[in-house]
């Protein structure tokens, strides 16, 4: 099975990232082209949602803090990680990645993993799923990264921001690298990648 797997779409995340002062409508876009990348991007896999838990079952995912805009389709999965939101943002617990994955349809051949946040929870699961032999890649464009890069000059979201194709968005990637800070720059960012074999190369 091929899957992505999408941690963690909250509304008090997406709220931070988008910034508080935006209008409802524009908030909604956010959603609606990050959905639309995923099932563009992704249409023969296996959509799973990982969500934080109900306060007081552990069991089931707390829908409540859905992110706005994002709609779950009946074939999509929708996880609870173990936890609760408060568990994790007042106790500073954090989900273990294995269960999360032991969660998932068996077996997965190929794992795409986006969601909230790179360098934090994406990265422990990711480093998790390696470490078991799976085929496994972050999609930098799911995760924060993306509120900062589908934005137009207006500061507006807007799809053609991003390319459908991952490969032509790391070109992108690579082209505003050098753009902005020149050649030190792009090495900066590939020093601060390297190690992590589950990120595509810049």
């Amino acid at each position: 099975m091929k899957a992505l797997l999408v941690l963690y779409p909250i509304q008090p995340y997406a709220s931070v990232l988008m910034g508080e002062k935006e209008l409802p409508g524009i908030k909604m876009k956010y959603a609606q082209i990050y959905q639309r990348l995923i099932y563009k991007r992704y249409p023969d896999f296996q959509l799973i949602w990982v969500m934080f838990s109900e306060p007081q079952s552990p069991e089931k995912p707390d829908m409540s803090q859905l992110w706005q805009g994002i709609s779950i389709k009946k074939y999509d999965i929708v996880l609870a990680c173990g936890i609760s939101f408060n568990e994790h943002y007042k106790k500073k617990l954090y989900p273990n990645p294995k269960t999360i994955l032991d969660a998932c349809p068996q077996p997965i051949e190929e794992l795409v993993i986006g969601g909230f946040h790179f360098w934090d929870c994406v990265k422990k699961v990711a480093k998790c799923a390696y470490e078991q032999g799976i085929d496994v890649l972050v999609d930098d464009d799911l995760t924060e990264f993306f509120f900062g890069k589908v934005r137009n000059r207006k500061g507006i979201p807007s799809p053609s921001r991003i390319p459908l194709s991952r490969t032509e968005s790391i070109k992108q990637d690579r082209k505003q690298f050098i753009e902005s800070g020149g050649s030190r720059q792009l090495e900066h960012v590939r020093e601060a990648r390297k190690g992590n074999p589950w990120l595509a190369p810049i």
